[in-house]
């Protein structure tokens, strides 16, 4: 047998709960092709996935934790989504590259919803054009 060693890179694992998260319904993410978008106000929604490593005086360095800060649509299911991200975080990253995953955090950080007539809104952002014509009318 031949010896050495072997470091699998934080964006990997990275990579593998960013494929997981494109399998959840639910779980928000946009990209605006338009280069000139930054500069129009058209700002990205992406998820981001921290790696949590052990401390260095730690007996098994062969784990890790995830911290995960999303989006979700209006509506989804969050807690049946955070399990299913826990578990599917937890299973591939073992399978794939035989580390044990301690814990996966998932923050909800925005709440994102389509309107009829728009193409996004946020929710916490802006209300909608039915509350807007509430305040009017009262």
């Amino acid at each position: 047998m031949v010896l050495g060693s072997t470091t699998i890179h934080e964006d990997v694992f990275r990579e593998i709960v960013r494929l997981v998260l494109e399998e959840v319904e639910g779980v928000y993410s946009y990209e605006p092709r338009n280069p000139l978008a930054p500069l129009l106000g058209e700002k990205s929604v992406k998820p981001a996935i921290t790696i949590k490593w052990p401390a260095p005086e730690e007996e098994n360095q062969e784990q890790l934790a995830v911290e995960v800060r999303l989006a979700v649509l209006y509506a989804a299911p969050i807690p049946l989504m955070a399990a299913t991200i826990r578990r599917e975080t937890a299973e591939r990253v073992k399978a794939f590259t035989g580390y044990d995953v301690t814990a996966v955090d998932v923050y909800i950080t925005k709440l994102i919803r389509f309107d009829k007539d728009k193409t996004m809104e946020d929710e916490a952002e802006r209300p909608t054009e039915q509350a807007q014509s509430d305040e009017h009318e009262g």
